[in-house]
């Protein structure tokens, strides 16, 4: 079985949930408190996503490298390339930051999940 780490756009993006079928799915608290929308919450347990603490330290280590992105993308980086598992997003600067790091990652909405 394969594994999915999520950002807030995938989860807010995430209307065809065939994309995931079979997967494990993880994201990280930052990117659970990203999410406002109630159904966008709601969505988190609908899909049965496994929320998985960041930890501070690791963040900090990384955030020099990773200028231009949000500590709940640079969470959700680090988190898929822990786990060797792709990552879905929707956000450009992060689905770039994912590729150069050789992270697998797809695209939800714009492109590339199907």
């Amino acid at each position: 079985m394969s594994c999915a780490v999520l950002d807030a756009s995938a989860v807010l993006h995430a209307r065809d949930a065939r994309a995931f079928q079979g997967m494990t799915l993880y994201t990280t608290d930052l990117v659970l408190e990203e999410l406002r929308d109630p159904r966008a919450r709601a969505a988190v347990e609908i899909l049965g996503i496994n929320v998985v603490p960041c930890e501070p330290k690791k963040l900090e280590r990384e955030r020099g490298a990773l200028r231009g992105l949000s500590p709940a993308d640079i969470s959700v980086l680090l988190l898929a390339a822990e786990y060797g598992c792709i990552l879905f997003t929707d956000d450009g600067k992060l689905y770039a930051a994912a590729r150069r790091r050789g992270i697998r990652a797809k695209r939800i909405y714009y492109g590339g999940s199907r």
